[in-house]
């Protein structure tokens, strides 16, 4: 609320003075001033200065469509109606209410239907959408202000600004469709990534029931072997049989074939596709895993797609930290509680270098920079769930992120 009250000011007041030295060109510098407020207060979030221009680029558009209903189509003195104040007044207040009205109801669309914060984290695609939009303010901006300059009539400058409007709405065109080609390659690479991780698991599972039919298969042979070592009493025998031909099987059945058994409970395919590869990467690296899975897990109440980017995140910062320590331990549970799904994730870790309220903020990281996209990139698929309660804790030398996941809450 206080960014928003500062804005407001600066916006007003610099509009307010500035006019009366400059004239329309003071826009340039209030825009300016805007824009690096943004750029502060934002943490330079380029796609937060994205939607301002864009926010900027929309209600300046409509203007002249406004502009032009009243003037073409009423059969308006538009250049007597801003001349006149009270008439003025009331265009201004219908004009901003519009804006205020339908700018609120296109974020909403944006952040809560489009979940566009999910998707546009490219950086570099950021910058080049921003710098588009800022080019194409700036020819706006000069269309309006130095059009009386140059000599333009309000026939020219109207006709300008129609043509800017169409370039507005190509804009808009192909935002939108860089926003769906985002989230088509996203889907497509997470469907890809469930494959391989199922594949995986997959091959692993028959790897493990190969090894079962083979020791079943030897079974009888091998009890059978051993009582005639019992009945001749030849316990020398026995002992040496035991290390040679016994033991070597059972050294086939991996500690990952027991664990990975545990993901049996979970029955949605892309979650247990993902902690297989996660698991099983875990153990060939050496980091003592632990599993706690003992009922069966079948309503996640979060999209699996987004359920799936969290743990996948979660789990590898644990990894990478865990990697670090002297212990390298990492233990992951799920369970219900109360009709309350819980995922808890626990690993060791340095002393963090950073508060923890810190570390879902945009760049911050304790491996250094650069660094910190994961935890920012959560908190921006959390904030349009309710029924998520996030937490993070330490205790030396242990890290736990755990989520609770609410049936009732919208």
């Amino acid at each position: 609320m206080l960014k928003r009250l500062l804005l407001f000011l600066y916006a007003f007041g610099s509009l307010y003075l500035l006019n009366h030295v400059y004239g329309q060109a003071g826009t340039f510098i209030t825009l300016s001033g805007i824009l690096l407020i943004v750029y502060v207060i934002t943490k330079s979030d380029y796609l937060s200065l994205g939607c301002y221009m864009f926010g900027y680029l929309y209600i300046i558009a409509f203007n002249y469509l406004f502009m032009y209903i009243a003037g073409e189509v009423l059969k308006m003195d538009m250049v007597s109606m801003l001349k006149h104040d009270m008439l003025n007044i009331a265009f201004s207040i219908i004009y901003c209410t519009y804006c205020g009205v339908t700018t609120k109801l296109i974020g909403w669309f944006i952040h809560k239907r489009l979940n566009i914060t999910q998707y546009l984290t490219n950086q570099h695609m950021l910058k080049a959408i921003l710098i588009d939009l800022s080019l194409l303010v700036f020819f706006f901006v000069f269309n309006f202000s130095y059009g009386e300059r140059l000599g333009y009539n309000y026939g020219v400058i109207g006709l300008n600004g129609m043509i800017f409007l169409l370039l507005f709405s190509i804009t808009a065109l192909l935002m939108y469709s860089i926003y769906k080609v985002t989230v088509s390659e996203q889907a497509y690479k997470f469907r890809m990534a469930q494959y391989e991780n199922l594949q995986l698991y997959t091959d692993k599972l028959e790897k493990s029931y190969g090894i079962m039919r083979k020791f079943k298969h030897d079974y009888l042979n091998i009890l059978s072997t051993m009582s005639g070592f019992m009945d001749e009493s030849d316990m020398q025998g026995l002992i040496e049989y035991y290390e040679k031909k016994v033991l070597p099987i059972s050294h086939e059945f991996s500690e990952s074939d027991t664990k990975l058994g545990a993901l049996s409970k979970i029955r949605d395919t892309a979650l247990k596709s993902l902690l297989s590869s996660k698991f099983i990467y875990v153990m060939e690296i050496g980091i003592d895993l632990k599993i706690e899975l003992t009922e069966t897990i079948d309503n996640l109440v979060l999209d699996c797609l987004d359920l799936s980017r969290i743990i996948g995140i979660f789990m590898d910062n644990a990894i990478e930290a865990a990697m670090d320590t002297a212990k390298k331990e990492l233990y992951f549970c799920m369970f219900y509680k109360d009709d309350e799904l819980y995922i808890i994730i626990k690993n060791t870790s340095r002393p963090l270098s950073h508060a923890i309220s810190k570390l879902s903020s945009h760049g911050v990281s304790t491996k250094g920079e650069d660094r910190g996209v994961g935890l920012y990139n959560v908190s921006l698929i959390l904030q349009n769930h309710d029924n998520i309660i996030w937490d993070m804790t330490y205790e030396e030398p242990y890290f736990t992120q755990k989520l609770i996941l609410r049936k009732g809450v919208k």
